[in-house]
């Protein structure tokens, strides 16, 4: 395989959603420099469900934390639906996250004190809707993924799937414009992560959601709809699963984590 494999284009006409431009994060100062992302260029289509893939230290997490402007670039532009979002104010960033991001962490992050038809809600809530609509929106999705037997349940009485189950339809229920993912698997047994996976993959079929999700587990990764994988802060190669079949969409995947190395996983 070369190492300059050529970049698969994105399938469809969709409009661009996301897009890094020359991308830069540089880490220390005073001699001890850290490139985290070196001139890093993507764009993620509305309805896409995109993996990124890298080993440890390739700049895979930075990419998510700057997307989400957790982290900030040093160079470069992300505009997300059109609006540069690195030249968000301090003051705007809490309503950006809240309005057009939805989050799943690798250890769910509900709230204990919440059940999980509050932990769902609570993003609704914030945003003042009316309690009869959040009651509807929470009681349609949790049925649609399957969680509606641990909706009066708190996040110690669920178990790890469930809770991330909980934690997926908390980050789709106020429709936000791009779902972000980080290592949503990486705590879950096989059978469980499974589950979940199937469950990301309804909500970009089914609900439309455009997903951006950071793993090391090819298994994970052949349930999105393209890959990108990053090595020492820059893409690397991008592959597209188009109509091939999971199965063989998975092979290719393993192909390029082969060439490249590291602690990448694989089932």
């Amino acid at each position: 395989m070369s190492e300059k494999m050529a970049v698969t284009a994105v399938a469809g006409s969709s409009a661009a959603l996301l897009e890094l431009s020359h991308v830069g994060k540089i880490y220390g100062g005073k001699g001890v420099i850290t490139t985290a992302l070196d001139d890093v260029s993507l764009t993620v289509h509305k309805g896409e469900f995109v993996a990124i893939m890298g080993p440890s230290g390739s700049g895979k997490s930075t990419l998510l934390n700057c997307v989400s402007t957790i982290d900030s670039a040093t160079s470069g532009t992300i505009t997300l639906g059109g609006r540069d979002i690195t030249r968000l104010r301090r003051a705007e960033l809490a309503n950006f996250r809240r309005d057009e991001l939805g989050f799943i962490f690798q250890d769910s992050n509900l709230l204990d004190t919440l059940t999980g038809f509050e932990n769902i809600a609570l993003a609704l809530t914030l945003k003042g809707e009316h309690p009869h609509q959040i009651e509807q929106s929470v009681n349609e999705l949790a049925r649609v993924l399957g969680v509606e037997e641990v909706l009066q349940k708190y996040p110690q009485q669920m178990s790890g799937g469930q809770r991330q189950r909980v934690a997926a339809a908390r980050a789709i229920v106020g429709n936000p414009k791009l779902i972000l993912a980080d290592e949503p698997t990486g705590a879950l047994d096989s059978k469980s992560s499974a589950v979940l996976l199937e469950v990301l993959e309804s909500m970009n079929t089914r609900m439309g959601a455009t997903i951006l999700m950071v793993t090391h587990d090819a298994f994970a990764a052949s349930y999105s709809t393209r890959t990108v994988f990053v090595r020492d802060g820059r893409l690397f190669n991008d592959l597209s699963r188009g109509d091939t079949p999971r199965k063989e969409y998975y092979q290719r995947i393993m192909e390029v984590m082969a060439f490249l190395g590291g602690d990448l996983d694989a089932r």
